[in-house]
């Protein structure tokens, strides 16, 4: 099955994205975009920081995950549009 984000807004008003084609097989783990862009889990991080500027990163670091969410949705789009398109080119398989 190919990667593929979607896409929610939560109750908070914030929009999130990730891939929860599979869940009961970790298809939402937060690091796999990190491996669709071979980028180290600390590497990635700061790209999503500086290009795609989330509003609100959680970050938990006794369960190790991470997500991120914008008040905008077409903010949020820009980053799941980009990390979609590249894992249809590397036909990142999960």
């Amino acid at each position: 099955m190919l990667y593929k984000m979607t896409e929610w807004q939560s109750s908070s008003g914030l929009w999130y994205c990730n891939c929860v084609d599979d869940l009961a097989h970790n298809s939402g783990v937060w690091y796999l975009p990190a491996r669709i862009l071979d980028l180290t889990p600390a590497a990635y991080i700061e790209y999503m920081i500086k290009n795609f500027k989330p509003d609100r990163i959680y970050a938990d670091k006794e369960s190790c995950f991470i997500s991120f969410s914008w008040k905008n949705q077409a903010d949020m789009r820009l980053w799941k549009n980009f990390i979609n398109k590249k894992a249809r080119e590397k036909n990142f398989q999960i």
